[in-house]
């Protein structure tokens, strides 16, 4: 017999208190699930919600609050005070760093070091930080070409992570979350041509978007929906892992972070490194004809910091390379022929790590060397990067010229 409309309203009254008791449920228990600090962008495919804010567990547990543009950073204005030095730092999740409080990042550090030690004489200096997790440097030069240039800066620096974003520059071996949600740049023989088909994806429309924020909005307050949201992020980082795997395997790699510590010997990754050299020149052209200095900083990967030097030969026994260097050595060599100022952090990273025996990665004893930097790695960071800028006399030829001692 079919369902008396008693019976169908009890079921609905019974569908319908499941969220409402979940809710109380989880106000009581007070159970807080990270923030959804990403969402949707046309002209980048993600980026950080302006003003969000929330907990976030990623590696440690941390208040998060994106400044009113949408980057992890105090709040800037776009128009420069007078008498101040400006640094824009584009990089990824290295740079954009959730894993640690806002005043112990790198890039804070670094702004507070500069104006401690007065290395631009007589000038206050400011420090922005534009990283955002996943990104490519195809997508750092759109940031810094619809974002970065608002705040008129003086200095831009490329945080580059060699195991990361070297890949990340080309479709087939993009390990982002969503490697199809990301624009490219394509090599076309004289020129380098955006390849900005992720706008026709569906979740990119601006009906899309207007619901996914409308859903945002109700995401902050009702906790049944951030559980939701929490288990399909966690779905989609398994996949995205899995993915990961998939790709690196399809290429002939175990895992597409040790592709960089050899010369490339496969044709896609001999792309992938075609297109970051002609994309750091075509950065390097970009902050030229801003009347500003570039540089770009190598950012120490896992391996090369391991305290124990035993561990790294054994590392580079199993990859067959004397050394963890190669893509140091080469965006050295790469930017001395070029023009371009590079800052490598390996050296002076591995040195401390080895010296004082202690992880410049991970926060506890479960995840010691894996992960991002903790406070100590972004404090040596900040001072190798302070101690270079503070040392280099050659600063940019224009009416803001660094006075740098």
């Amino acid at each position: 017999m079919p369902p008396t409309k008693k019976e169908l309203l009890l079921a609905a009254l019974v569908f319908l208190a499941i969220p409402v008791f979940g809710e109380i449920a989880l106000q009581v228990a007070k159970v807080h699930f990270d923030a959804q600090l990403y969402g949707p962008s046309r002209e980048l495919g993600w980026g950080l919600r302006p003003g969000a804010s929330g907990m976030v567990s990623t590696e440690t547990r941390q208040l998060v609050r994106i400044n009113s543009n949408g980057f992890h950073d105090e709040e800037r204005s776009h128009e420069k005070p007078s008498n101040t030095i400006r640094i824009a730092v584009l990089g990824n999740s290295w740079t954009e760093a959730l894993q640690v409080p806002l005043d112990k990042m790198y890039t804070a550090v670094l702004q507070e070091k500069l104006n401690g030690d007065s290395c631009f004489e007589g000038k206050r200096v400011e420090v922005l930080n534009f990283g955002v997790a996943g990104y490519s440097t195809g997508q750092e030069l759109l940031t810094l070409q619809q974002e970065g240039w608002n705040y008129h800066p003086d200095v831009v620096l490329l945080a580059f992570y060699p195991a990361r974003d070297i890949a990340n520059n080309v479709r087939e071996l993009n390990n982002a979350l969503d490697p199809e949600r990301s624009p490219y740049f394509v090599d076309r023989g004289s020129q380098l041509v955006l390849d900005d088909s992720f706008r026709s994806l569906p979740a990119l429309q601006p009906q899309q978007i207007a619901l996914q924020n409308v859903g945002y909005q109700f995401n902050k307050h009702i906790r049944v929906l951030q559980a939701v949201n929490a288990l399909q992020r966690f779905g989609k980082v398994r996949a995205a892992m899995a993915t990961a795997r998939q790709r690196a395997e399809s290429s002939g790699m175990d895992n597409l972070e040790f592709a960089i510590y050899a010369p490339p010997s496969l044709p896609v990754m001999q792309t992938a490194w075609h297109v970051t050299e002609r994309l750091l020149l075509a950065m390097r052209d970009e902050v030229a004809a801003h009347g500003a200095e570039f540089r770009v900083v190598t950012l120490a990967t896992r391996p090369q910091v391991i305290p124990d030097p035993a561990k790294r030969a054994e590392i580079m026994r199993k990859l067959g390379v004397s050394d963890l260097s190669y893509a140091d050595h080469r965006i050295q060599h790469f930017g001395e022929n070029a023009g371009i100022a590079v800052i490598n952090l390996a050296p002076p990273l591995t040195a401390y790590a080895e010296a004082h025996r202690v992880y410049v990665n991970g926060f506890n004893k479960t995840n010691w060397g894996a992960g991002h930097w903790n406070e100590t790695g972004h404090r040596l960071a900040a001072e190798a990067i302070a101690n270079d800028l503070c040392q280099t006399t050659n600063g940019p030829a224009s009416a803001t010229t660094l006075s740098m001692h």
